[in-house]
């Protein structure tokens, strides 16, 4: 059997839970499967309740169904403004402890469906990409400029980011979000490894164009646009899906190139360097 080409990472949005994301791109994944890519679905840590909400509208524009009075709902967020501040720990807690160990965050809809975090059993292959929507967008927007660097210590396989697809994303304002911006230490270059394809409904009532650009901004020199006729929903039309994993597939090619070409950059520099090392020796 073909060795997957990388394994993607899908994060769901605010009130959503991996469950409900799974059902809302399954033409996209279904697509990605054929392509050769392993898919996993994240849990997000926090639980919501009704109560933490002021209209059951404000429910139904972030493509959640609403629960009955008396039903146990599963609505999760990654991080949640409920006492003036934002705590990132358990947003990036639950993505490292997955990359650590396999384990997600379980619940009645997802402890019977090991499809919803197939972790195979290889270390060999590295992940490549995550797909957001809403929020899950937005996180992965502000972990991934320094994807590699924050969770590769712990990680026990391979993580190789080449691509972040986003869907109704947006860049975080929040304090507690602005350090996740800017280059780590490490990246000596100041310059991101990766490509970022942001796809943006023109009837977005909830993420507009202009809070949709503020991240497409941040990253602009290695960013694209793909705009939809809809609103706040990752659309399942062939064409858009088609136009998603073309977009993916030349991320991965682009991405390999370029890592290549510094590779062998640095083994001609290295190579310069032995050279001028033994000049007038003997």
């Amino acid at each position: 059997m073909t060795q997957p080409k990388g394994r993607i990472i899908f994060l769901h949005g605010f009130t959503q839970s991996s469950s409900i994301f799974y059902a809302k791109t399954s033409a996209l994944r279904k697509k990605l499967l054929k392509s050769n890519y392993d898919i996993i679905y994240l849990n997000a840590p926090l639980k919501l309740t009704p109560a933490d909400f002021p209209t059951t509208d404000s429910l139904s524009k972030f493509g959640t169904v609403i629960a009955e009075p008396d039903e146990e709902t599963n609505y999760r967020a990654w991080w949640f403004k409920n006492t003036g501040k934002i705590d990132t720990v358990p947003a990036i807690a639950t993505i490292e402890k997955f990359l650590e160990t396999g384990q997600v965050h379980e619940d009645d809809d997802t402890k019977d469906k090991k499809y919803l975090a197939s972790y195979k059993e290889t270390d060999e292959v590295p992940i490549v990409g995550v797909i957001g929507f809403s929020q899950g967008a937005a996180l992965a927007g502000a972990l991934a400029r320094n994807f590699n660097t924050l969770f590769g210590a712990k990680a026990s396989g391979k993580l190789d980011l080449r691509f972040v697809v986003s869907y109704s994303g947006f860049k975080v304002e929040f304090d507690e979000f602005k350090g996740f911006y800017e280059f780590d230490s490490s990246n000596v270059e100041k310059k991101d490894a990766f490509k970022m394809l942001h796809v943006i409904g023109e009837l977005d009532s909830v993420v507009e164009e202009d809070r949709a650009l503020s991240l497409y901004k941040e990253f602009e020199s290695k960013s694209d646009i793909l705009k939809h006729p809809g609103g706040h929903f990752v659309p399942n039309s062939k064409m858009l899906i088609d136009q998603v994993v073309n977009w993916i597939e030349n991320a991965m090619i682009h991405e390999k190139a370029e890592t290549e070409k510094k590779e062998d950059d640095l083994d001609d520099l290295d190579a310069l360097m032995d050279m001028m090392d033994n000049l007038g020796k003997v």
